[in-house]
């Protein structure tokens, strides 16, 4: 006859198991989506169309009048 601590251990162990076998399997999924990465287009170093866009004040912005300057465009799109 099995005592009710020995029970009590194996159901621990067991638990344990179980939980180690759930981790596991979780990271093995995890590991299996693949995420798919943004998308980065560079043009570093390369020379700009000049364009005209308004600004936020409604008046005209031309890329032109920061000739000599480093430039950084970023486009993203907005829920407006």
């Amino acid at each position: 006859m099995v005592g009710y601590r020995t029970m009590k251990r194996g159901w621990k162990i067991a638990g344990g198991i179980v939980g180690l076998a759930v981790v596991v399997l979780a990271g093995l999924f995890l590991l299996a989506i693949r995420v798919p990465r943004p998308q980065v287009a560079s043009a570093s170093g390369q020379v700009l169309p000049d364009f005209t866009v308004k600004d936020q004040d409604n008046r005209d912005f031309t890329l032109s009048s920061l000739r000599g300057s480093p430039v950084l465009l970023i486009f993203y799109r907005g829920y407006w």
